[in-house]
Parts: C-alpha cells; structure tokens; sequence
C-alpha cells in the first residue's frame, strides 16, 4: 500500500532544539493514519515547517509506530514560492470554491497551475520510486490537491491506481468554466478507481465526463470507458474508528492548553474554579471548525444573534464556544472571514453581554484531537453548519463521544453535509 496526500498523519515542529511530534487535531490524514497502521503502507505527504527535516533520515523518511502497527511516512519538501502557488493558489483559490459550489468566485492563473503540475510531479516520482515492480501495489491518492498524480504515474506494471475525492464534486455547469477542466478530467480517469463521499457527488462527476469527454459510460456498473482504460466509481461515505473516539475520552484529566485558553478568554482565575467548572455554570453550546467560508461561520453566528434575542431567558446561561483553526491565513477570502467572524462576536457580545456574562468565546488555534474529543463529551450541543461539505468527520465524532456522556448533547447538523445523509 502506498498512499499519497497533502495532510500529514504526523506534524512535527522544532521547539528548542528538540523535535516534537504530534496527531493533528483532525482533517483526512486522521482516517488514513489507522489504515496505514493495518497496512504497514508507505505514507507520501507534504512537509509542513522546514523542521520536519530533522525528524528524517536520510531518505526523508520516519518510522511511525501505532497501535495497530508502523509504517513509513516520507515527506516531499517544497519551496514557500511553490506551495504558494499550489496550494493557496490553485487549490484552494480555483478547486476549492469551484468545488464547493462558487460561495467564493473561483480565481485561476497560469502560474498557479504551473505549480499545481510541479507539485504533483513530485508526488508522483516519488511514488514510482517507491514501486517494487515484483509485488502487487495499492496506490491509494487523496484529494484534490493531487488531481494531476494519476495521469502523471502513467500506466504501471503490477498496481492499482486509487483517487478518493473528499470535497463535493460540482455539477457540470460549473466545473466546465475551469480552463484546465480535461486535464483534471483525463488524468481522473486515468485511475483504476475513483471514490467520492456521497452518490450525488459521484454523479455529478458522471455527468460531467459524459459532457466534456467522448466517453462510453456503463451506468449499470458505474464505470467509464475512456482511451482504452476503465475507471471504476463508486461513493464510499468515510466513517470514523469508534474505539479510538472512546478510548480519548477521560474524566477528571489534568489541566491542558483547551482548559487554559478557555480559561483565560472567560477571564477567570486558574485556581478560583475547578476544570471545566463552566460546564456546570452554563449550558455550553460548542464549535469545532477550521477557518473557512465554506463552514458557514457567519451564518452560525447571526443564528446564535436570533437565538439570544428570541429567548432572553437564557441569557447568562448559555455560553457558545467556538474553535477556529487558522486555516490558509495567506488566501484573502479567508482573511475576510475572520475579521467578519471577529466583528460578528464582538457586535453581538455587546448586545447581549454584561460585566459577568459574554454569550460568544472564540479560541483561534490548533488543540490536540483528544482535547477537542473530551469537550464534545461535556457539550450541551454542537452545531456543525457547513453550506457544502465533502462528509465531515466532525459531526460523526461528537455523536460517538457524546454518546459516553451521562448526559448525551444534542447535534445541530446542517442539510448540506455529506455526513447528513447517515446522520438522520
């Protein structure tokens, strides 16, 4: 098994001469992390802080060791000029909101793509160094960063090429307005395999080869017949591992950076109250998001702004608390949502606040997973509002913590996540 991704199932970062590494809080790599482990796969990402070289050897490679087993995680090192190019620019500038049906008015440049391409060449030399031509390999690629890799691995001896799509895939109204839309397309379908979240997701994809391509689709086996290869599509809604969601959850656990932050934004003393003594004050309503328009961040908190006003009997007894992960702080539109977001807190804080009491609390940083995990256990309720989402691993998660509470919280969950569809 080799997969490729963007996302690390590790972040390692040098503090002090020493090299500390950890799970990230969450995104895909989290899922991919356990399959890796029961694979004993090799694990190509990209290095995300020039730090992460000395935790390499001198393969650029480092053994992860887990529960379930180790396995090798190489990472490919890029260039600030290169990254920005490829990843602020044509992945998150032109596919994302092109994706994610143009909330954001998609940007594109030549240049971006010209990075986009050298990116994934590098991804895919890597893999094909990787390949052992007498054993039979799995070659699992994630994500729409990685679109071009299948096309440029070329037809291999003795493996299988697997794509899975983890945002939405628009209809084909909007996808055919991007200038490298065959490229994409034919390198997609040079893949033995393709996965999407959900069925609606697959068949847009269907729709729009059918229009840009001169290709026969088999409607009954889902597959695509083009240039004398066949593409297999299938939607495969990604779950989560329960077990590892509950063997996080612990009672009575020692303060940690979670507990201190929020602390310190509710502007209380360490040593006045006892851990998650807000939990017993207020009814907490919790967020866990990465920085991004496509969250609905905003809309959240207008309806936090309604909810106040509608019901002032639960003023200075409700608190929200959202996470926010700074996410792509380079790309202006996400720069726009934070200072809205920000702006939005403060207006409604002063509406309904008072010297004792604010309604909303937002935290801007990364926690550990099973930081976050613990929070969603004591929740009251957490809203997950996406306007449009591949799945969304948040919503599943707090379900099964929330599950081990006494006292189980509610999910307010948005029509427009892909993970709506299971969470009925």
């Amino acid at each position: 098994m080799i997969i490729a991704a963007d996302g690390e199932p590790r972040v390692s970062i040098l503090k002090d001469g020493n090299i500390k590494t950890e799970n990230p809080a969450g995104g895909v790599a989290i899922a991919l992390d356990s399959i890796a482990q029961a694979t004993e796969a090799l694990y190509i990402g990209r290095a995300k802080n020039a730090g992460e070289k000395a935790s390499l050897d001198k393969n650029d490679m480092m053994k992860i060791k887990g529960t379930n087993g180790d396995y090798d995680l190489k990472r490919l090192f890029f260039s600030d000029k290169d990254v920005e190019g490829y990843y602020a620019g044509f992945s998150n500038q032109t596919l994302w909101p092109l994706c994610h049906i143009a909330y954001e008015e998609p940007k594109w440049t030549d240049d971006w793509f010209k990075k986009y391409r050298l990116v994934n060449e590098k991804f895919a030399d890597a893999i094909k160094k990787s390949l052992r031509p007498d054993e039979k390999t799995f070659i699992w690629i994630h994500d729409y960063h990685l679109a071009l890799v299948p096309h440029l691995l070329g037809r291999q001896k003795n493996a299988v090429i697997a794509m899975f799509w983890h945002i939405p895939w628009p209809t084909w109204e909007i996808f055919r307005i991007l200038p490298y839309k065959n490229e994409i397309l034919k390198s997609l379908l040079s893949c033995d395999f393709l996965a999407f979240h959900r069925g609606y997701q697959a068949r847009n994809f269907l729709q729009t080869v059918e229009r840009e391509l001169q290709t026969r689709i088999d409607a009954e086996t889902q597959s695509v017949h083009f240039e004398k290869h066949v593409t297999y599509v299938k939607n495969l809604p990604l779950g989560i591992d329960v077990d590892i969601v509950k063997s996080m959850i612990k009672n009575g656990e020692p303060e940690n950076g979670l507990r201190r932050a929020l602390k310190e934004t509710l502007n209380v003393s360490e040593h006045d109250h006892p851990t998650d003594w807000y939990f017993e004050k207020y009814k907490v309503i919790f967020g866990a998001d990465r920085l991004d328009y496509t969250k609905g961040l905003r809309h959240r908190l207008r309806s936090l702004d309604r909810f106040f006003e509608k019901n002032p009997q639960y003023r200075n007894k409700v608190i929200y608390l959202g996470i926010i992960a700074p996410s792509r702080e380079s790309v202006p539109s996400y720069q726009k949502v934070r200072m809205d977001v920000e702006d939005m807190a403060i207006d409604i804080n002063l509406k309904y606040g008072n010297k004792h009491w604010k309604p909303i609390h937002l935290l801007y940083d990364t926690f550990q997973r099973a930081e976050i995990i613990n929070f969603y256990n004591k929740a009251d309720a957490c809203v997950v509002t996406p306007l449009d989402d591949g799945m969304n691993l948040v919503s599943k998660e707090f379900v099964v913590a929330s599950s081990q509470a006494e006292n189980p919280g509610m999910l307010v969950l948005s029509q427009f996540t892909g993970s709506a569809i299971d969470l009925t």
